[in-house]
């Protein structure tokens, strides 16, 4: 098995067929950035910071019903998180038999939606949730980005702290 290159991550990652649209709420979306309150009992999360040109992005370590962890991609301007085919088949994802319309920079396609009953990203629990199933390209498909944590599912958080220089997502308590 080929390990991804971050350059072959970096092309899967832009060439998804989703990103449509950003479900941002409150605050000044051209202001200075708002400062999360100061919390003691802020969890944590490893992020991986991968660089490549200009571009920056953070994985993280997602479990599903225990079986993981998977490589996700954490993208505040994607309105759908979504996960790849392969490990939806692996962990025994069910289709909800809903298809939903997703866009993105290679166009539009309609996608089955599964159930995720119990997730974390590291040791924190996400909750249940519907997420896309799609082939996310690349020639490692499945083995580079296998899924995607969008802004429905952040947005849950009161707020997320994503600090690139320490390599941790910091998500507020419940």
């Amino acid at each position: 098995m080929r390990t991804p290159t971050t350059a072959g991550v970096f092309t899967a990652l832009l060439t998804l067929s989703l990103v449509s649209g950003c479900r941002g709420e409150g605050g000044d979306p051209f202001g200075a950035p708002a400062e999360p309150p100061d919390s003691p009992d802020l969890r944590t999360v490893p992020l991986r910071v991968a660089e490549e040109g200009q571009a920056t992005l953070a994985f993280v370590p997602v479990t599903i019903d225990g079986q993981g962890p998977y490589r996700f991609a954490l993208d505040t301007g994607a309105s759908r998180s979504l996960v790849d085919t392969q490990v939806a088949d692996e962990v025994g994802l069910r289709r909800t038999g809903e298809r939903q319309r997703i866009t993105g920079l290679v166009g539009e396609d309609r996608v089955p939606i599964a159930a995720v009953q119990r997730w974390q990203a590291g040791d924190v629990p996400l909750g249940s949730a519907e997420i896309a199933v799609t082939e996310l390209p690349g020639p490692e498909r499945g083995q580079g980005l296998q899924g995607l944590l969008g802004s429905d599912l952040l947005s849950r958080f009161d707020y997320v702290v994503v600090d690139y220089d320490d390599g941790e997502l910091r998500l507020p308590p419940e």
